[in-house]
């Protein structure tokens, strides 16, 4: 089969498409022929070892977190356990646990658009800040894949969504009701917050809980290391744990199926192309969700 796989930590001269063999499923795994798979930040920075301490990496490794493809004429879709080959090749391991059944009027590249992507909005959202109906929730990079499944979620919910974008008729189409434009406004005269959905870290995550009522809760999945020191004794601060499952994912695409999530599915790519699509996720500037096709 073909697969992109890196082959060093480092830049994007570090993979390339190769021939590989094709897994073998052992208990509790699923062999997928994979139709469509996205393409997310953590691979891009998996290849380039900044990730290194966490998910160390065995090369050749296949990279690639979530994917849709047919199980026995099913078209199922899940997430990969990322301490093994991923996604990005034509045929993906992925664990029994993490998969679901693609119900009927969602296509494949839509279910691949939000499995991470739909995960990490509804976790932090739903389940760790139980986000209400007339709640002020602020959701930065509203034009990325968390970002824009994000606001579509806090929108259905209720909330009144802020988000910081440079797209801002972009947010505004999938529900935001103020888009701030992080390179010439404080996104923390906005608030205050009774939610932050923190995606970036860093400097950004100090400013975010400073932008919090009181009582209010933080919850993050930084791209940035998150200062140590920062601390607000009248708020809650979480670190969201991203883990796939039949249920959240049943849940997700019953959403996506109902209109109430639309797949932002902006840019796809064959595989031999994957060196494209890799490009347009790491340059931080392209929106929605970037898919490969085998």
């Amino acid at each position: 089969m073909k697969a992109y796989r890196v082959h060093r930590y480092g830049g994007p001269d570090a993979m390339q498409l190769d021939d590989a063999p094709v897994p073998v499923a052992l208990s509790g795994q699923v062999l997928l022929k994979v139709k469509a798979a996205s393409v997310n930040p953590i691979d891009w920075k998996m290849r380039s070892g900044m990730l290194a301490g966490m998910f160390p990496l065995a090369f050749p490794r296949t990279l690639g977190r979530d994917c849709a493809g047919e199980l026995e004429g099913r078209l199922v879709a899940g997430v990969a356990d990322p301490r093994k080959d991923g996604t990005h090749a034509e045929f993906a391991l992925l664990p029994e646990s993490s998969i679901c059944e693609v119900p009927k009027g969602l296509e494949a590249t839509a279910a691949a658009a939000v499995c991470v992507t739909g995960l990490s909005a509804w976790i932090p959202l739903v389940e760790v800040a139980a986000l209400k109906k007339g709640q002020h929730v602020l959701i930065h990079a509203g034009a990325g894949g968390v970002g824009g499944v994000a606001i579509q979620i806090a929108r259905h919910l209720g909330a009144t969504v802020t988000t910081t974008s440079t797209h801002a008729d972009y947010c505004r189409s999938l529900g935001a009701d103020r888009v701030i434009d992080y390179t010439s406004e404080d996104f923390a005269s906005a608030g205050p917050f009774d939610v932050v959905l923190d995606t970036l870290g860093g400097d950004a995550h100090v400013r975010s809980l400073g932008s919090l009522k009181t009582g209010g809760i933080l919850v993050a999945l930084s791209a940035a290391p998150i200062p140590t020191h920062t601390r607000r004794e009248d708020v809650r601060s979480e670190k969201a744990l991203i883990q796939a499952t039949r249920e959240r994912l049943e849940r997700i695409f019953a959403w996506a199926v109902e209109g109430k999530i639309r797949p932002q599915v902006t840019q796809v790519f064959d595989l031999g192309e994957a060196d494209k699509a890799y490009a347009a996720v790491e340059s931080g500037h392209a929106h929605g969700k970037v898919i490969l096709q085998p």
